[in-house]
């Protein structure tokens, strides 16, 4: 019997390929961690992205634009 890893996944695409995952615990601090990482990633990629916007992609856990796109995933 195999047993199930919950984790929080940031999983960025670009032109329909994975090209990079970051995965953390399923837990509060996972779940900052894997937040802080969402927002440098897209602040990285678009630094004029207001706070307010980041704050609704957290919300929908997905940011796009153009062929690049990052995900916020839970598993298990």
């Amino acid at each position: 019997m195999s047993e199930s890893i919950n984790a929080i996944n940031v999983i960025v695409y670009v032109k329909d390929s994975v090209f990079s995952v970051h995965s953390f615990n399923d837990n509060e601090a996972g779940n900052k961690e894997a937040e802080d990482c969402f927002i440098n990633i897209v602040k990285k990629h678009t630094p004029d992205l207001t706070n307010a916007e980041i704050d609704v992609c957290i919300k929908d856990g997905y940011f796009e634009q153009g062929e690049y796109q990052v995900f916020i995933s839970h598993s298990t």
